[in-house]
């Protein structure tokens, strides 16, 4: 019956826009008095995770709203109550992470875990030697690409993570969400290109990624049903080259006669993608 009683409350919410929600988080962190309530409260936040997120909810978009609105809580919790709302063992805002699959969400979400960087404990070694973890999520999430033991890029795009200047977490992260219902309104015009998906090099993956064009004059990556905006950069005879819109690293696509390649900040080619057929 609670975990029932939790997706009920959660899918009441899709119709309401984010600033509904976040006005509504922020009464009710703002009626968290005591450590007791604080410690209850982020009880709540890993329960709706473990519960919605990776038993009950078989539909992709509704976890990834699950996903953004659990961010957006864990950031409340830290901009109405200080960074001593966060305990070094409090795993909330590092799972926040892992079960987000959208990459301006994680971007956003980046000064977050940069504050419980600064407190340590458990954020040290979860998934590995901070920042392993997190670099991986992230490279996933932009790119779908993996940085498992590519230790030596480690300190080059944690530099890069740590220039960028961040808006408001909360704010930020509520714009994401209406955006993404937005763009769950698109219709398709036209696929470009399609490809098998890899995180590493020769090792394909499940499943296909494609460029299409959208209703909404963009051109757009789409992996299963999340779309990320492309822009096109100056290209060359014959050479399309394409970035990911607010894209952290630097990264780029090339597209030549349908074969297509990630490169990095480095100009080194990461991977080549095999054509779907």
């Amino acid at each position: 019956m609670k975990k029932i009683i939790i997706l009920l409350v959660f899918f009441s919410t899709l119709s309401v826009t984010s600033q509904d929600l976040k006005s509504t988080y922020t009464a009710e962190i703002n009626e968290l008095k005591t450590e007791a309530d604080i410690e209850a409260y982020w009880k709540k936040l890993f329960e709706l995770d473990q519960i919605t997120y990776l038993e009950d909810t078989k539909d992709p978009v509704a976890g990834d709203s699950i996903s953004l609105t659990n961010m957006m809580r864990t950031a409340l919790m830290f901009e109405i109550h200080g960074t001593e709302v966060y305990k070094p063992n409090n795993t909330v805002p590092i799972l926040n992470f892992t079960h987000n699959y959208y990459g301006d969400s994680n971007l956003a979400f980046w000064p977050i875990i940069q504050e419980c960087d600064k407190v340590g404990g458990v954020i040290e070694s979860f998934g590995g030697q901070f920042p392993a973890y997190q670099l991986e999520g992230m490279a996933l999430s932009f790119y779908d690409y993996s940085l498992f033991e590519k230790e030596a890029h480690y300190p080059r795009l944690l530099q890069k993570l740590n220039r960028i200047t961040y808006p408001k977490v909360s704010t930020e992260l509520a714009t994401i969400y209406n955006n993404q219902k937005a763009l769950q309104q698109l219709n398709e015009l036209k696929v470009i290109g399609e490809w098998h998906r890899q995180h590493e090099p020769g090792r394909p993956s499940d499943g296909t990624f494609t460029f299409v064009s959208m209703s909404d004059g963009n051109l757009y990556l789409r992996r299963e049903h999340r779309l990320q905006k492309l822009i096109r950069l100056d290209s060359g005879e014959d050479v399309y080259t394409y970035r990911i819109h607010n894209e952290p690293f630097g990264w780029t696509y090339k597209l030549r006669d349908g074969q297509l390649s990630l490169i990095d900040d480095q100009n080194n080619t990461l991977m080549h993608y095999n054509t779907y057929r």
